[in-house]
């Protein structure tokens, strides 16, 4: 491998920055560098539709660092991509030139296109999968069809982590109805009950972690973990029979997602319902 073959990508989210620097062959690669930030993005999308002051200069500090980062490891091919709280955000596009004033070839993903990165994330970690990829962000969450190692139906749905919540808030099931209904408005989706559903993103790795804990799964490994069909309805009774300290006792649960992890497994718990 030469310094010259390193290849890198910043991810913009609404909850966290990422940066990874990749090496080795390209149908191979290996994470050399491995960063991300907790900017919060997407609180303030949510909550009136525009990036905030203090989010935007925390991720601009974070995005300028990440640039320094790749410049001296030499990178040779770097992509940047924003997703939902930039593209929901009345302010988004100016955000961006700022991106691009550093120096980073900042790029817009639609809702399209990030559920087709998801699903061939999947993929690439899994070829065999056949299934629903699901990955939660913090402002949206993406459905895509994958089999034969390929992509094929797929839909972006205002159902982030970030927005649950609220959506909760509006009484006991309205989350659960919610799902449903938006799942029943595609017809492939309905053609993919059964099948299982890969879970992807910060804030359910970190309720898979929780699983691990509270199951005493003999495997602690998140990647690829399994979980059964009623695992979320499992977890949102336990959790909310846990508090903050027994969570943090649990090994490499990042403090941030802790507050997530509730609406992260009632949204699993809904998904399963509706595609079971």
């Amino acid at each position: 491998m030469t310094i010259g073959k390193r290849r890198a990508i910043i991810d913009i989210g609404s909850n966290s920055i990422r940066l990874v620097v990749f090496g080795g062959a390209a149908r191979a690669p290996v994470a050399l560098y491995n960063e991300k930030l907790a900017a919060g993005l997407g609180k303030a999308v949510i909550a009136n539709g525009t990036l905030d002051d203090v989010a935007s200069h925390a991720a601009l500090a974070a995005l300028a660092r990440f640039k320094a980062l790749a410049d001296l490891m030499h990178v040779g091919s770097l992509q940047v991509v924003a997703t939902a709280a930039v593209r929901d955000a009345s302010n988004g596009a100016a955000f961006l030139e700022r991106v691009r004033a550093l120096g980073l070839p900042a790029v817009l993903l639609s809702g399209d296109e990030e559920a087709v990165a998801s699903g061939y994330g999947v993929i690439s970690a899994i070829p065999h999968a056949d299934g629903i990829a699901a990955d939660l962000g913090g402002g949206s969450l993406e459905l895509v069809r994958i089999s034969n190692g390929e992509v094929h139906q797929r839909v972006s749905m205002p159902l982030g982590v970030l927005r649950i919540p609220e959506i909760r808030a509006r009484g006991k099931g309205r989350l659960a109805r919610d799902v449903e209904k938006r799942i029943a408005e595609h017809a492939w989706l309905a053609q993919a009950k059964g099948l299982p559903l890969y879970l992807v993103g910060g804030s359910w790795r970190s309720l898979a972690r929780v699983h691990i804990d509270v199951t005493k799964f003999p495997l602690p490994v998140i990647a690829n973990h399994v979980m059964e069909p009623d695992a979320g309805h499992m977890l949102v009774d336990i959790l909310g029979q846990m508090d903050r300290a027994a969570l943090r006792a649990i090994p490499s649960l990042p403090n941030g997602r802790i507050p997530m992890l509730s609406d992260a497994a009632a949204l699993v718990a809904g998904l399963s319902d509706a595609l079971s």
